[in-house]
């Protein structure tokens, strides 16, 4: 295996070769946080008050929220025809479904929500498939061997609450990757940390950064050198190898160069081959392989924003435009001519008289206007920035009243239609992560357990075993569908239609209104038809037993009652009928009712 040196000069050449990516990228940044400093020939004067743009966060933050407030549909091909290929696809893609919700529950943010936000703001993204019993065993070997402590345990059982997988979205500067034309090769991280953090974190593999911790903290000609506190961990990884090494230094702010200096050293921590037999990082990139600079390779939503100065400019302009108005906000309302200044406006009640003295003159001055050339810079550098961004129907939902429902379909789809090269980047990164994670199940062997929900709405569990699939041969497809209430009906009216008058298929019509499970929708209507035909039958049955107790009843109350006019009327009441569903009279005592006929009978 190559020394130590071999990776760092090859980390150095891969940190060199995206300086210009990382110029570009740390601007999205500043845009993205609306940080802007004023030009030097502007900042030392009193009068101006800085204004800073929200437009390009505003932007970014609106396609992140459109694109990442459904959850994928994970769509996994059947490698056959048959039936049984396509319940083994399904139960693939419920497992895939369960542990991603839960490894981004494990997370402070979203990873969804991450994946869109780098995809937007950076057109890359990076990010690290974890399979935790990989990492538990990783960490009681770095510790010789031997279980955990009391103090480790708990925080080791605390992470298999949420499932086997962790995933982390890197920001791109903290992660270069070497691209070929059949895969990323290769992945260096780089990372501040403090030193007691990566000591916990390496274990008895970092006991060579407490002994130069050590050799620092002794005198050197007499005088004590400054004391390390943070360091840099460089953290390469290719196909087949794996080098850790942290180079120390005084403060946290700034990034060390992985070759070390002497009065700051390389510490090797980790040189090994890992065996996996796979990178586990997910690395795309979009914008175009055409051109032959990082910078020019990729194509943020901002990208002309930053190429052209427009930000800079619209700071700039609305800068001086607000402090121009500012700065003559207390500018003099009235001019007084005369040969003295004994001239008082006193302003007390509206419309009260002025008294001017002989010989002098008070007229009002009009206030100062605002700077056309200013206003109209600013309102065409705001419309070409606006063309580089979501159109505003996306970002706030506010059209003028009375907009007709296609005029605003088509203005929504078309705003949709510009956040697709960043929607079609995050579907692919979205894929290279699940692909990852049943890479991690196939290298361990081990049985991947979840819990979905079965035809009658109930969760049972998932057993995804490494037999059951083959990842070489698997293809996952991801679908982000956009959060707009216009295009979720458009979509639903354009499925009804084909499925009515066209004969499509109900399953694929689902799946292309926004349906993560078709197959699951499709069975719980059917239990409901069910549930709603049972309980129509249940009703009709009711129905007939009462019709026919009421019968019984009125026979039996006939035999007891003499047939005559008057008993009869009694004991059904005018106009009964149990067969219209009529109420039944209220029948009389029997005693009572012969009573009444007897006596007719005598008189």
């Amino acid at each position: 295996m190559q020394d130590l040196i071999y990776f760092q000069t090859i980390a150095q050449a891969m940190i060199a070769a995206d300086g210009e990516r990382d110029q570009m990228l740390r601007a999205m940044d500043d845009m993205w946080h609306n940080r802007w400093a004023l030009p030097p020939n502007v900042a030392g004067l009193k009068w101006i008050h800085k204004v800073v743009s929200s437009d390009p966060h505003d932007a970014i933050r609106a396609g992140t929220r459109v694109l990442s407030s459904v959850a994928p549909r994970i769509t996994v091909q059947p490698l056959g025809p048959d039936e049984a290929s396509r319940a083994q696809a399904e139960k693939i893609e419920r497992a895939l479904a369960w542990h991603f919700r839960n490894a981004s529950r494990r997370r402070r943010a979203s990873v969804l929500r991450d994946v869109v936000l780098s995809a937007l703001l950076y057109d890359e993204v990076i990010a690290q498939v974890v399979y935790l019993p990989h990492q538990i065993e990783s960490v009681k070997r770095l510790e010789s061997g031997k279980l955990e402590n009391a103090q480790h345990s708990p925080r080791l059982e605390a992470m298999k609450r949420f499932g086997p997988f962790a995933i982390i979205v890197r920001n791109p500067q903290q992660v270069h990757v070497r691209y070929s034309d059949w895969m990323p090769e290769a992945v260096l991280m780089k990372k501040v940390m403090l030193l007691e953090d990566a000591i916990n974190f390496w274990g008895i593999k970092s006991n060579k950064l407490g002994e130069q911790i050590a050799k620092g903290s002794k005198r050197k000609g007499g005088e004590k050198q400054a004391e390390f506190t943070h360091c840099t961990v460089f953290d390469y990884m290719d196909i087949e190898q794996r080098a850790v090494w942290a180079v120390l230094q005084t403060d946290g702010v700034s990034l060390s160069e992985p070759m070390g200096t002497e009065g700051a050293p390389a510490v090797e921590i980790l040189r090994e081959e890992h065996g996996l037999g796979f990178l586990p990082w997910a690395a795309k990139v979009g914008g175009t392989t055409l051109a032959d600079g990082e910078t020019q390779q990729r194509i943020p939503m901002l990208y002309s924003v930053y190429q052209a100065g427009q930000w800079d400019t619209q700071n700039i302009v609305e800068t001086l435009l607000t402090s121009e108005v500012i700065a003559y906000a207390a500018a003099p309302r009235m001019k007084v001519e005369g040969p003295s200044d004994s001239i008082e406006v006193d302003y007390g009640e509206p419309g009260r008289a002025a008294y001017v003295p002989p010989g002098h003159a008070l007229n009002a001055l009009a206030p100062p206007a605002l700077d056309q050339g200013l206003e109209a810079i600013a309102q065409r550098v705001a419309e070409r920035i606006g063309k580089s961004k979501v159109p505003r129907v996306l970002q706030t939902g506010d059209y003028p009243a009375g907009t007709a429902f296609a005029t605003l379909n088509l203005a929504t789809q078309s705003g949709i239609k510009s956040l697709a090269p960043y929607k079609e980047l995050a579907e692919d990164a979205l894929a290279e992560i699940f692909t990852l994670m049943l890479n991690w199940v196939g290298h361990s062997g081990e049985e991947l357990e979840g819990i979905a929900k079965n035809g009658d709405g109930l969760s049972e569990p998932i057993r995804l075993s490494p037999r059951d699939f083959n990842v070489e041969k698997l293809v996952i497809d991801v679908e982000l569908t956009a959060d707009v209430p216009s295009d979720r009906m458009a979509r639903i009216n354009a499925a009804s239609m084909a499925v009515r008058e066209l004969g499509y298929s109900r399953e694929r019509a689902l799946e292309q209104i926004g349906e993560m499970d078709a197959k699951q929708v499709m069975r719980q209507a059917r239990q409901e038809k069910l549930d709603e035909l049972e309980l129509e039958i249940e009703k009709q049955r009711r129905q007939a037993l009462a019709d026919l107790e009421i019968g019984e009843m009125i026979g039996k109350m006939r035999k007891v009652v003499p047939a005559n006019e008057g008993a009869e009327d009694a004991v059904s009441g005018q106009g009964f009928n149990p067969a219209m569903g009529g109420s039944p009279a209220v029948i009389a005592n029997p005693d009572a009712v012969a009573g009444k006929a007897g006596m007719k009978a005598e008189g």
